[in-house]
């Protein structure tokens, strides 16, 4: 999959949430109460391909360009593996 084919739509309801189908979602979530006591609300991905749980999503990442970047790599990394 080349990056210019993934194609990220802003949710309707809530605008901090972007996803991609067949790649996954980025999100705010809070991450670690301790690890940011200032700001505790950082953007994870959720990848598609694993369930819905917090301790899948992966981050967290500063920026929206950052998340989204990293999540396109995972999706290029796993269309690799699954292709070989």
């Amino acid at each position: 999959m080349a990056e210019e084919d993934i194609s990220w739509q802003q949710d309707g309801t809530d605008t901090g949430w972007f996803f991609a189908e067949n790649v996954g979602s980025v999100r705010k979530c809070r991450l670690g109460e301790k690890q940011f006591q200032l700001s505790p609300w950082r953007l994870g991905f959720l990848p598609e391909w694993l369930p819905d749980t917090e301790e899948h999503d992966v981050g967290p990442f500063k920026t929206k360009a950052a998340a989204l970047a990293e999540a396109e790599r995972l999706k290029s990394l796993q269309l690799h593996t699954e292709n070989h």
